[in-house]
């Protein structure tokens, strides 16, 4: 299932965004049995305006495993398909996978870095299960369609005999930043007011919300929306 979440904005409202090197980051809701060790990740950013802006996902996911440290603002070194290995910007490397999955399947996470995908699962949501005697930042990843790349929106520390329970939601939540934030960042405060979009009801998987640098943030009085002040709490906002 594709879904997708526009935002329109005024043609002074796009000068003032560029000028000032904003950047609109998109968060995706989850469900977990895990609510105390959930941590949200900044899943899609746009970094260039005009007087729309498309955002699109589908509901094909991958499990993901990595040495990353979970800090507020780092970044989750969360690899696309197939094995790869990247640097961080401090002293150590770090390094990850990623497996694609489904919902009612089991990523099973053993010594020496192997990883299996099985189907000994039979909930609705995805069982990632830390049998290693290694710590790593586990989660979801959902597929971007406009870069056509898998991002991950949200985080676990998980260490050996975990189970991490976790499942998307249609449910977005946008805000600005001046930060020159990327994908796969740990924000758990919001940073400036924001929107929380469902998109459950909607026939065509779609919403269109709209932002205005005097007005702020607005679903055009639809209650499928609701925003949200600056210092909000998004660990909590998060979760269904």
């Amino acid at each position: 299932m594709k879904y997708s979440l526009i935002t329109t904005f005024s043609q002074d409202t796009v000068e003032i965004l560029n000028q000032g090197n904003y950047t609109l980051c998109c968060f995706l809701a989850s469900k977990t049995e895990n609510p105390s060790l959930f941590v949200p990740l900044c899943w899609s950013i746009t970094k260039d305006f005009l007087q729309s802006v498309l955002i699109e996902w589908e509901d094909t996911l991958c499990s993901y495993l990595s040495t990353s440290e979970i800090k507020e603002n780092s970044v989750i070194y969360i690899p696309q398909l197939g094995p790869q290995k990247g640097s961080a910007t401090g002293r150590s490397s770090v390094s990850g996978s990623s497996y694609q999955i489904e919902l009612k399947q089991r990523m099973l996470i053993e010594n020496s870095g192997k990883v299996s995908v099985d189907s000994l699962n039979t909930f609705d949501n995805v069982l990632i299960q830390n049998n290693s005697n290694n710590r790593y930042s586990t989660g979801i990843s959902i597929y971007n369609n406009s870069e056509e790349k898998y991002y991950g929106n949200c985080t676990f520390n998980s260490y050996y005999g975990q189970n991490i329970k976790i499942a998307p939601v249609n449910k977005a939540f946008l805000m600005f930043t001046n930060n020159n934030i990327e994908n796969n960042t740990v924000v758990s405060i919001a940073e400036n007011p924001g929107i929380m979009v469902d998109l459950t009801a909607s026939a065509d998987h779609s919403r269109t919300v709209s932002y205005d640098m005097n007005n702020g943030w607005s679903s055009n009085g639809q209650t499928w929306a609701k925003k949200y002040p600056s210092g909000t709490n998004l660990k909590t906002l998060l979760l269904s």
